[in-house]
């Protein structure tokens, strides 16, 4: 009887633990081995500011990282996944001084990036690819818009301020979908606004004085009225063409409808020219907007109370659940109006004129006045991006997207109680973004050319204890979307799920991503997955947030499950017993160790150690070698060293 993977390889574990003990992983077990530091002299403006601190608390940098440990390392922080073997093999023969600049500026300029990137904001932003009714998004309107927006590398301040000044319906801006997210909830909306774009936790205001902050709920409100005169209403126009290619339409519904449809097909038309003007100039819809869309909503009535007399029941029935699935939704901005604040202090009800009305207020700078004509949307975006804090918040995150911990932690909480670690530093990266026209890469591109972010994971005697001052760097364990894609890279998949067929993923993977095979759209990476997650795939499993909240940092602890799905589940076994990699290394018939450092640099990025090599040749060359192959591929994904960044 052939011995169990986990038996067969067991003795390998242990050797893989000793190795990452040797390279950086000690800190997870192993806190007594340590190295020596090498001095390195700054690299930029950066690391002149952390070793100034280390050197007032006495404390020591560790070594750069090895070569192996950066190319995964970066390739993790920047595209979501572990490189492959020929970009491993490529970078470790580059004997040029300024190789790993090379390779950040080329990952910066990858179609990965925009993929990695895509799942940081879908966080913040809430962003559902299935759409549920009552958001009013469309189906994967909102995560083309942010992934579009990274890949062109919007300028920071520019995504602000398309989010914020969105009009009209998801197909004419998917910005729009900030808006139809939440159903005209302004309470959500203001407090997504606050945490991702001036790191203020101020939902507690909301009905009461925060408890904790100076925030009080005349300042959440005066945010709030920001939105007084924006909501979210149908788009009778939109529906109506929706309707026409409503599969199940009675033709008898279709011939009253006909007339109707073609109207539509010219207002069509017009509304696009409208919102596009509109969107260029970022003033409040006046044209199109609250009279057309009142008096369209009106004519959308009267249709469906001429369809109700003139056609049977059942039929009229059917007509009304069709109109209710098709239901397109916009967002609108009134030229006039105040907002009033509800009794109980709840923005997302309709207060029906009485209440007290409230001011639109920049809690954050009282000095901006705001302007009694023209969008205050418009007026909101500007006076945040404005603000030094909108700028130092994202370098915040920036950082600690890289780096495992915020300048500021947690990165949503600037307060006074909660300085920064470093607050010249956080200082000079603000002001090198707002330098760069807020660009986004730059600031990703001086982080990861420091020292500091290039030191080793390996601690010394003296900064071992070290979990602020960035000393040493930190582990970090992967996200499911990294997980996910580099289980298809480790296993030869170099370009993801792209090309594999759908009976393979019926029957594989497919299982495991919550598809069934079924999905027509196309799929390469874990950011074309739908979502939210259902539970018990993948994804659920290794912690990919429900996104019904504003989700700043991950919950990257392990479970059960985790390990369970890591040992016994279709997202690994399915690429492991499909692998191209081992397809490949059984055709070219290599011999033991040569398959062995082949494997090792497709998983773990390096090559193994003596003590490796010698055991997994051996077990190798006592069976078969496609088992053999897929049980050592099996085994090198299990490793802990598979599972963290370090």
């Amino acid at each position: 009887m052939k011995q169990s993977r986990s038996a067969l390889f067991a003795p390998l574990f242990g050797l893989i633990a000793l190795a990452a003990a040797c390279s950086g992983l000690a800190s997870l077990d192993w806190g007594f081995l340590t190295v020596r530091a090498e001095p390195t002299s700054p690299k930029n403006g950066i690391d002149g500011f952390i070793n100034a601190r280390l050197q007032e608390e006495k404390l020591e940098p560790s070594a750069l990282c090895t070569d192996d440990e950066f190319v995964r390392r970066v390739h993790l922080d920047v595209c979501g996944s572990i490189p492959t073997r020929a970009e491993v093999k490529a970078f470790m023969a580059d004997r040029s001084s300024d190789k790993r600049a090379k390779l950040i500026d080329s990952l910066l300029k990858s179609e990965r990036y925009a993929d990695h990137f895509t799942s940081m904001w879908s966080d913040l932003l809430r962003e559902h690819t299935n759409s549920k009714r009552k958001e009013g998004t469309e189906r994967g309107s909102y995560h083309e818009w942010i992934h579009d927006s990274l890949a062109k590398n919007q300028p920071y301040d520019k995504f602000l301020s398309d989010l914020l000044c969105s009009i009209g319906s998801a197909d004419d801006d998917g910005a729009a979908n900030f808006y139809l997210r939440d159903e005209g909830n302004k309470v959500e909306t203001v407090n997504t606004i606050a945490t991702v774009f001036m790191g203020t936790r101020l939902a507690c205001a909301q009905c009461h004085d925060h408890p904790f902050d100076k925030w009080t709920q005349q300042d959440f409100h005066g945010v709030v009225a920001f939105l007084g005169r924006t909501d979210v209403v149908p788009d009778p126009t939109a529906t109506l063409l929706r309707i026409e290619n409503a599969k199940g339409l009675p033709p008898e519904a279709r011939k009253i409808l006909e007339p109707h449809f073609k109207e539509a097909h010219e207002q069509e038309i017009k509304n696009k020219a409208k919102v596009k003007e509109e969107l260029a100039s970022g003033d409040a819809m006046t044209g199109m907007g609250m009279m057309a869309a009142m008096k369209g909503m009106g004519k959308a009535r009267d249709l469906q109370q001429e369809v109700d007399k003139e056609l049977t029941k059942e039929q009229a029935q059917r007509v009304k659940q069709i109109f209710q699935g098709a239901q397109v939704r916009q967002v609108i901005e009134r030229p006039v109006g105040e907002y009033k604040m509800a009794d109980d202090g709840a923005a997302d009800k309709k207060s029906k004129g009485v209440g007290e009305v409230v001011q639109p207020k920049f809690i954050w700078d009282l000095s901006k006045k705001v302007p009694s004509m023209g969008s205050r949307r418009k007026a909101l975006s500007e006076f945040i991006a404005e603000s030094p804090r909108f700028a130092e918040v994202q370098v915040n995150r920036l950082w600690a997207q890289v780096m495992g911990h915020g300048l500021v932690d947690p990165v949503d909480d600037f307060r006074a109680k909660n300085p920064p670690t470093h607050p010249e530093l956080l200082s000079y990266l603000a002001d090198q973004f707002v330098k760069s026209k807020f660009d986004n890469k730059e600031i990703l591109r001086q982080i990861l050319n420091s020292n500091t972010y290039q030191r080793s994971s390996m601690p010394t005697a003296s900064n071992r204890n070290d979990t602020t001052l960035y000393s040493h760097q930190r582990l970090r364990r992967m996200t499911a979307e990294q997980t996910f894609d580099s289980i298809l890279v480790a296993s030869g998949r170099e370009k993801g799920l792209a090309g594999t067929p759908v009976a393979d993923l019926a029957k594989g993977m497919g299982k495991g991503m919550g598809m069934g095979g079924g999905k027509s759209e196309p799929l390469e990476w874990a950011v074309d997955l739908p979502t939210p997650a259902r539970v018990g795939t993948f994804m659920n499993t290794f912690n990919q947030p429900s996104r019904e909240q504003t989700t700043t940092r991950r919950d990257d602890s392990g479970s059960i499950p985790q390990a369970l799905e890591m040992l016994n589940g279709n997202t690994l076994n399915g690429p492991v017993r499909s692998s191209p990699l081992v397809r490949q290394l059984v055709e070219q018939k290599l011999n033991g160790n040569q398959a062995v450092v082949e494997m090792y640099l497709a998983v773990l990025s390096r090559n193994p150690s003596n003590q490796e090599m010698n055991f997994c040749a051996s077990v190798i060359s006592k069976g078969p070698p496609q088992e053999t192959l897929e049980d050592l591929l099996w085994a090198l994904l299990n490793a802990r060293e598979f599972a963290f960044i370090k």
